[in-house]
Protein backbone atom coordinates (compact mmCIF):
# COMPACT_ATOMS: atom_id res chain seq x y z
CA UNK A 1 0.00 0.00 0.00
CA UNK A 2 1.42 3.48 -0.91
CA UNK A 3 0.47 6.00 1.56
CA UNK A 4 -1.57 9.15 0.79
CA UNK A 5 1.25 11.26 1.88
CA UNK A 6 3.78 9.75 -0.66
CA UNK A 7 1.93 11.23 -3.81
CA UNK A 8 2.40 14.88 -5.06
CA UNK A 9 -0.58 17.23 -3.81
CA UNK A 10 -3.17 17.88 -6.14
CA UNK A 11 -3.50 21.02 -8.29
CA UNK A 12 -5.86 23.46 -7.32
CA UNK A 13 -7.10 24.51 -10.47
CA UNK A 14 -10.61 26.41 -9.34
CA UNK A 15 -10.71 29.02 -6.73
CA UNK A 16 -14.56 29.03 -4.66
CA UNK A 17 -14.39 30.26 -1.25
CA UNK A 18 -17.92 29.90 -1.64
CA UNK A 19 -19.05 26.97 0.57
CA UNK A 20 -19.72 23.73 -0.92
CA UNK A 21 -22.58 22.47 1.20
CA UNK A 22 -23.35 25.38 3.87
CA UNK A 23 -26.21 23.60 5.44
CA UNK A 24 -24.06 20.74 6.78
CA UNK A 25 -20.09 22.03 6.63
CA UNK A 26 -17.78 24.83 5.96
CA UNK A 27 -15.66 23.28 3.13
CA UNK A 28 -15.24 25.75 0.48
CA UNK A 29 -15.63 24.57 -3.00
CA UNK A 30 -12.30 24.73 -4.32
CA UNK A 31 -12.04 22.30 -7.50
CA UNK A 32 -8.34 20.46 -7.70
CA UNK A 33 -6.80 17.78 -9.82
CA UNK A 34 -4.12 15.23 -9.54
CA UNK A 35 -1.28 15.54 -12.39
CA UNK A 36 -1.03 12.44 -15.01
CA UNK A 37 1.19 10.60 -13.08
CA UNK A 38 -0.37 10.32 -9.95
CA UNK A 39 -3.45 10.08 -11.64
CA UNK A 40 -1.87 6.96 -13.35
CA UNK A 41 -0.33 5.73 -9.94
CA UNK A 42 -3.19 6.04 -8.05
CA UNK A 43 -5.75 4.16 -10.79
CA UNK A 44 -2.94 0.87 -10.21
CA UNK A 45 -3.47 1.06 -6.23
CA UNK A 46 -7.13 1.08 -6.78
CA UNK A 47 -6.97 -1.63 -8.83
CA UNK A 48 -4.99 -3.31 -6.41
CA UNK A 49 -8.02 -2.53 -3.26
CA UNK A 50 -10.53 -3.87 -6.02
CA UNK A 51 -8.72 -7.16 -6.68
CA UNK A 52 -7.83 -7.75 -3.03
CA UNK A 53 -11.87 -6.86 -1.29
CA UNK A 54 -14.21 -9.38 -0.82
CA UNK A 55 -16.98 -6.52 0.12
CA UNK A 56 -16.56 -4.39 -2.12
CA UNK A 57 -19.85 -1.35 -2.28
CA UNK A 58 -19.71 1.74 -4.21
CA UNK A 59 -21.40 4.67 -2.66
CA UNK A 60 -22.27 7.47 -5.12
CA UNK A 61 -23.44 10.81 -5.01
CA UNK A 62 -24.73 13.68 -7.46
CA UNK A 63 -21.11 13.59 -9.07
CA UNK A 64 -21.59 10.60 -10.79
CA UNK A 65 -24.19 12.39 -13.59
CA UNK A 66 -23.23 15.65 -13.86
CA UNK A 67 -21.64 14.77 -17.48
CA UNK A 68 -25.51 13.59 -18.44
CA UNK A 69 -26.51 16.83 -17.93
CA UNK A 70 -27.50 16.58 -14.60
CA UNK A 71 -26.66 19.62 -12.12
CA UNK A 72 -25.35 18.65 -8.51
CA UNK A 73 -25.19 20.39 -5.36
CA UNK A 74 -21.45 21.32 -4.24
CA UNK A 75 -20.27 22.49 -7.10
CA UNK A 76 -20.40 26.40 -6.76
CA UNK A 77 -17.71 27.92 -9.15
CA UNK A 78 -19.39 29.86 -11.76
CA UNK A 79 -16.60 28.56 -14.64
CA UNK A 80 -17.96 24.66 -13.82
CA UNK A 81 -21.46 25.49 -13.70
CA UNK A 82 -21.18 27.20 -16.95
CA UNK A 83 -19.12 24.73 -19.02
CA UNK A 84 -21.86 22.06 -18.32
CA UNK A 85 -24.55 21.06 -20.63
CA UNK A 86 -27.99 20.29 -19.24
CA UNK A 87 -30.57 17.88 -19.90
CA UNK A 88 -33.92 19.25 -20.89
CA UNK A 89 -35.39 16.29 -18.76
CA UNK A 90 -34.07 14.93 -15.60
CA UNK A 91 -36.15 11.60 -16.63
CA UNK A 92 -34.91 11.01 -20.07
CA UNK A 93 -31.00 11.21 -19.21
CA UNK A 94 -28.46 8.77 -20.41
CA UNK A 95 -25.60 7.07 -19.03
CA UNK A 96 -22.25 8.23 -18.83
CA UNK A 97 -19.17 6.06 -18.74
CA UNK A 98 -19.10 6.40 -15.07
CA UNK A 99 -22.36 4.44 -14.79
CA UNK A 100 -21.47 2.18 -17.67
CA UNK A 101 -18.01 1.19 -16.04
CA UNK A 102 -19.90 0.99 -12.41
CA UNK A 103 -22.43 -1.74 -14.18
CA UNK A 104 -19.35 -3.26 -15.45
CA UNK A 105 -17.32 -3.45 -12.21
CA UNK A 106 -20.77 -5.07 -10.58
CA UNK A 107 -21.74 -7.77 -13.27
CA UNK A 108 -17.78 -8.73 -12.78
CA UNK A 109 -18.02 -9.05 -9.09
CA UNK A 110 -15.42 -6.35 -8.03
CA UNK A 111 -18.54 -4.57 -6.33
CA UNK A 112 -21.10 -6.17 -4.82
CA UNK A 113 -23.60 -3.42 -3.98
CA UNK A 114 -24.29 -0.12 -4.79
CA UNK A 115 -25.87 2.69 -2.32
CA UNK A 116 -26.93 5.21 -4.85
CA UNK A 117 -27.95 8.88 -3.42
CA UNK A 118 -29.47 9.66 -6.69
CA UNK A 119 -33.02 9.64 -7.92
CA UNK A 120 -32.40 9.59 -11.54
CA UNK A 121 -31.90 5.57 -12.42
CA UNK A 122 -29.11 5.81 -14.55
CA UNK A 123 -27.27 3.17 -13.18
CA UNK A 124 -30.13 1.01 -14.15
CA UNK A 125 -30.07 2.35 -17.52
CA UNK A 126 -25.82 1.40 -17.72
CA UNK A 127 -27.19 -2.30 -16.87
CA UNK A 128 -26.75 -2.56 -13.03
CA UNK A 129 -29.53 -4.70 -11.74
CA UNK A 130 -32.65 -3.00 -9.88
CA UNK A 131 -31.25 -5.98 -7.05
CA UNK A 132 -27.68 -4.95 -6.97
CA UNK A 133 -28.62 -0.83 -6.01
CA UNK A 134 -30.20 0.28 -2.71
CA UNK A 135 -31.65 3.80 -3.60
CA UNK A 136 -31.68 5.17 0.01
CA UNK A 137 -32.71 8.30 -0.58
CA UNK A 138 -35.49 7.91 -3.52
CA UNK A 139 -36.05 6.96 -7.26
CA UNK A 140 -37.59 8.60 -9.97
CA UNK A 141 -38.45 5.45 -11.08
CA UNK A 142 -40.03 3.61 -8.27
CA UNK A 143 -43.37 4.76 -7.02
CA UNK A 144 -42.48 2.82 -3.82
CA UNK A 145 -39.78 4.83 -3.11
CA UNK A 146 -39.82 8.37 -4.08
CA UNK A 147 -38.07 10.29 -2.10
CA UNK A 148 -38.42 13.67 -0.44
CA UNK A 149 -40.29 12.51 3.16
CA UNK A 150 -38.76 9.13 5.56
CA UNK A 151 -36.21 7.17 4.04
CA UNK A 152 -37.97 3.62 3.72
CA UNK A 153 -37.10 1.11 6.53
CA UNK A 154 -36.08 -1.64 4.69
CA UNK A 155 -33.38 0.52 2.72
CA UNK A 156 -32.28 1.25 6.28
CA UNK A 157 -32.09 -1.81 7.09
CA UNK A 158 -30.14 -3.03 4.44
CA UNK A 159 -27.85 -0.48 4.51
CA UNK A 160 -26.88 -1.03 8.15
CA UNK A 161 -26.16 -4.55 7.17
CA UNK A 162 -23.71 -3.91 4.41
CA UNK A 163 -22.03 -1.35 6.38
CA UNK A 164 -20.87 -3.69 8.86
CA UNK A 165 -19.32 -6.23 6.39
CA UNK A 166 -18.05 -3.78 4.10
CA UNK A 167 -14.32 -4.38 3.56
CA UNK A 168 -13.99 -1.50 1.17
CA UNK A 169 -16.32 1.77 -0.08
CA UNK A 170 -16.22 3.44 -3.53
CA UNK A 171 -17.61 7.02 -2.42
CA UNK A 172 -17.90 7.78 -6.25
CA UNK A 173 -19.20 12.01 -6.56
CA UNK A 174 -20.48 12.10 -3.77
CA UNK A 175 -19.72 15.63 -0.65
CA UNK A 176 -19.51 13.20 2.27
CA UNK A 177 -21.72 15.93 3.95
CA UNK A 178 -22.36 13.57 7.09
CA UNK A 179 -25.76 12.54 5.58
CA UNK A 180 -27.03 8.87 7.72
CA UNK A 181 -25.99 7.13 4.58
CA UNK A 182 -22.50 8.45 4.38
CA UNK A 183 -21.64 5.25 7.21
CA UNK A 184 -21.58 3.03 3.98
CA UNK A 185 -18.39 5.75 3.26
CA UNK A 186 -17.36 6.24 7.04
CA UNK A 187 -17.47 2.44 8.50
CA UNK A 188 -15.15 1.46 6.52
CA UNK A 189 -13.18 4.13 6.90
CA UNK A 190 -12.53 3.84 10.56
CA UNK A 191 -12.09 -0.24 10.52
CA UNK A 192 -8.58 0.93 8.39
CA UNK A 193 -8.49 3.86 10.49
CA UNK A 194 -8.24 1.42 14.02
CA UNK A 195 -6.06 -1.23 11.80
CA UNK A 196 -3.55 1.17 11.25
CA UNK A 197 -3.45 2.11 14.89
CA UNK A 198 -3.98 -1.97 16.22
CA UNK A 199 -0.97 -2.30 13.69
CA UNK A 200 1.60 0.03 15.23
CA UNK A 201 0.86 -1.00 18.62
CA UNK A 202 1.45 -4.78 17.97
CA UNK A 203 -1.94 -5.47 19.02
CA UNK A 204 -3.69 -8.77 16.98
CA UNK A 205 -7.19 -7.05 17.50
CA UNK A 206 -7.36 -5.88 13.75
CA UNK A 207 -10.38 -6.55 11.58
CA UNK A 208 -9.85 -8.74 9.02
CA UNK A 209 -9.96 -7.82 5.52
CA UNK A 210 -10.30 -4.08 6.39
CA UNK A 211 -9.07 -2.02 3.08
CA UNK A 212 -11.32 1.45 4.38
CA UNK A 213 -12.28 3.85 1.72
CA UNK A 214 -11.46 5.60 -1.62
CA UNK A 215 -12.85 9.29 -2.28
CA UNK A 216 -13.16 9.92 -5.99
CA UNK A 217 -14.44 14.21 -6.10
CA UNK A 218 -12.97 17.14 -7.09
CA UNK A 219 -13.28 18.77 -4.01
CA UNK A 220 -12.23 18.14 -0.33
CA UNK A 221 -14.68 16.19 2.04
CA UNK A 222 -14.82 15.46 5.75
CA UNK A 223 -13.59 12.48 5.54
CA UNK A 224 -11.04 12.59 3.34
CA UNK A 225 -8.49 11.90 6.34
CA UNK A 226 -10.00 8.95 6.68
CA UNK A 227 -9.31 7.35 3.03
CA UNK A 228 -6.96 4.62 2.13
CA UNK A 229 -6.88 6.93 -1.55
CA UNK A 230 -8.06 10.27 -2.45
CA UNK A 231 -8.73 10.52 -6.01
CA UNK A 232 -8.61 14.31 -7.33
CA UNK A 233 -10.57 13.58 -11.14
CA UNK A 234 -13.16 13.56 -13.52
CA UNK A 235 -14.80 10.39 -12.47
CA UNK A 236 -15.59 9.63 -16.14
CA UNK A 237 -11.70 9.47 -16.31
CA UNK A 238 -11.41 7.55 -13.29
CA UNK A 239 -13.63 4.67 -14.20
CA UNK A 240 -12.71 4.51 -18.10
CA UNK A 241 -8.50 4.30 -16.68
CA UNK A 242 -9.94 1.48 -13.96
CA UNK A 243 -12.03 -0.40 -16.83
CA UNK A 244 -8.89 -0.35 -18.64
CA UNK A 245 -6.41 -1.69 -15.96
CA UNK A 246 -8.71 -4.23 -14.74
CA UNK A 247 -8.88 -5.16 -18.83
CA UNK A 248 -12.79 -5.43 -18.08
CA UNK A 249 -15.24 -6.24 -21.64
CA UNK A 250 -17.45 -4.29 -22.85
CA UNK A 251 -20.77 -3.98 -21.21
CA UNK A 252 -24.10 -4.30 -22.74
CA UNK A 253 -26.69 -2.15 -21.33
CA UNK A 254 -30.17 -3.87 -20.04
CA UNK A 255 -33.07 -3.26 -22.54
CA UNK A 256 -35.40 -0.32 -20.90
CA UNK A 257 -38.81 -1.59 -22.28
CA UNK A 258 -40.53 -4.48 -23.87
CA UNK A 259 -41.31 -4.14 -27.32
CA UNK A 260 -44.03 -2.44 -28.59
CA UNK A 261 -45.77 -6.18 -29.49
CA UNK A 262 -45.90 -6.54 -25.78
CA UNK A 263 -49.45 -6.44 -24.09
CA UNK A 264 -48.50 -4.89 -20.90
CA UNK A 265 -50.16 -8.13 -19.19
CA UNK A 266 -47.66 -10.36 -16.97
CA UNK A 267 -48.42 -13.31 -15.84
CA UNK A 268 -46.83 -16.07 -13.38
CA UNK A 269 -44.70 -13.22 -11.28
CA UNK A 270 -43.54 -15.25 -7.74
CA UNK A 271 -44.89 -12.96 -5.66
CA UNK A 272 -47.75 -12.20 -3.38
CA UNK A 273 -51.18 -9.94 -3.32
CA UNK A 274 -49.28 -7.78 -1.27
CA UNK A 275 -46.36 -7.69 -3.60
CA UNK A 276 -43.63 -9.49 -1.43
CA UNK A 277 -41.78 -12.05 -3.08
CA UNK A 278 -43.57 -15.99 -2.91
CA UNK A 279 -41.67 -18.66 -5.18
CA UNK A 280 -44.90 -20.79 -4.62
CA UNK A 281 -47.17 -17.95 -5.99
CA UNK A 282 -48.04 -16.72 -9.73
CA UNK A 283 -49.70 -13.43 -10.08
CA UNK A 284 -50.44 -11.40 -12.64
CA UNK A 285 -49.82 -7.87 -13.28
CA UNK A 286 -51.65 -5.54 -15.83
CA UNK A 287 -49.75 -2.86 -16.75
CA UNK A 288 -52.16 -1.31 -19.55
CA UNK A 289 -53.58 1.44 -19.55
CA UNK A 290 -56.52 2.22 -17.48
CA UNK A 291 -55.16 -0.78 -15.11
CA UNK A 292 -55.96 -0.04 -11.17
CA UNK A 293 -52.91 -0.01 -9.05
CA UNK A 294 -51.48 0.25 -5.83
CA UNK A 295 -48.72 1.04 -4.51
CA UNK A 296 -46.98 -1.22 -2.19
CA UNK A 297 -43.97 0.59 0.12
CA UNK A 298 -42.94 3.70 1.14
CA UNK A 299 -44.37 6.68 1.34
CA UNK A 300 -46.96 6.05 -1.36
CA UNK A 301 -47.48 2.88 0.63
CA UNK A 302 -51.62 1.43 0.02
CA UNK A 303 -52.39 4.31 -2.38
CA UNK A 304 -54.69 3.84 -4.97
CA UNK A 305 -53.95 4.66 -8.72
CA UNK A 306 -54.16 3.85 -12.56
CA UNK A 307 -51.72 3.30 -14.95
CA UNK A 308 -52.06 6.24 -17.89
CA UNK A 309 -50.10 5.24 -20.71
CA UNK A 310 -45.64 5.38 -20.60
CA UNK A 311 -43.10 7.44 -21.37
CA UNK A 312 -41.01 7.80 -24.58
CA UNK A 313 -38.30 5.24 -23.11
CA UNK A 314 -41.51 2.74 -22.04
CA UNK A 315 -41.19 3.09 -18.64
CA UNK A 316 -45.18 3.23 -16.71
CA UNK A 317 -46.76 6.20 -16.37
CA UNK A 318 -48.63 6.21 -12.59
CA UNK A 319 -51.59 8.54 -11.53
CA UNK A 320 -51.72 8.19 -7.54
CA UNK A 321 -53.58 9.24 -4.92
CA UNK A 322 -52.73 10.69 -1.99
CA UNK A 323 -55.47 11.40 1.11
CA UNK A 324 -53.60 14.25 2.93
CA UNK A 325 -56.63 14.51 5.79
CA UNK A 326 -60.10 16.24 6.49
CA UNK A 327 -61.02 14.51 3.02
CA UNK A 328 -58.89 16.12 1.05
CA UNK A 329 -56.34 14.45 -1.64
CA UNK A 330 -53.51 14.69 -4.37
CA UNK A 331 -52.99 13.05 -7.14
CA UNK A 332 -49.02 12.41 -7.93
CA UNK A 333 -47.71 11.65 -11.48
CA UNK A 334 -45.14 8.64 -10.83
CA UNK A 335 -42.90 6.01 -12.92
CA UNK A 336 -42.78 2.73 -13.25
CA UNK A 337 -39.13 1.11 -14.54
CA UNK A 338 -40.01 -1.31 -17.21
CA UNK A 339 -36.88 -3.02 -15.64
CA UNK A 340 -38.90 -3.84 -12.14
CA UNK A 341 -40.98 -5.99 -14.76
CA UNK A 342 -37.59 -7.48 -16.38
CA UNK A 343 -36.01 -8.44 -12.91
CA UNK A 344 -39.81 -9.68 -11.23
CA UNK A 345 -40.27 -12.12 -13.84
CA UNK A 346 -37.17 -13.99 -12.66
CA UNK A 347 -38.04 -13.23 -8.92
CA UNK A 348 -34.66 -11.42 -8.95
CA UNK A 349 -36.24 -8.40 -6.26
CA UNK A 350 -37.80 -8.79 -3.05
CA UNK A 351 -41.07 -6.84 -3.76
CA UNK A 352 -43.14 -5.56 -6.42
CA UNK A 353 -43.47 -1.54 -6.42
CA UNK A 354 -46.93 -1.60 -6.83
CA UNK A 355 -49.55 -4.94 -7.35
CA UNK A 356 -53.27 -4.63 -9.08
CA UNK A 357 -56.05 -3.19 -7.28
CA UNK A 358 -58.61 -5.53 -7.27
Amino acid sequence: MVPAGQFATPDRVVECATKARPEYHDIPSHEYRDKPDVLKAKIVLLAQLLRQAQKCVAYTGAGLSVTSGLADYATKAQESVDARQIVESRYLAQPNDGHKVLACLYKNGFVKRVFNQNHDGLLQKAGLPQSGVNEIHGAFFDPSNPGGFELRGDLVEDMFQWASQTDLCLALGTSLSGLNADRMARTPAKKYSLNRVVGDLGDNAKEAGALGLVIVNLQETQLDNLSTLRIYAELDEVMQLLAEELQLPEHATTPLSYPSEVPDLFAGLPYNAVGDLDLSNSATLDLRAGARIKVTHGNFAFCQGVVAGKNPEGHYLLKVRMEVGGGAHITEDLLLASWFILEAQAGAIPSLPIVQNK
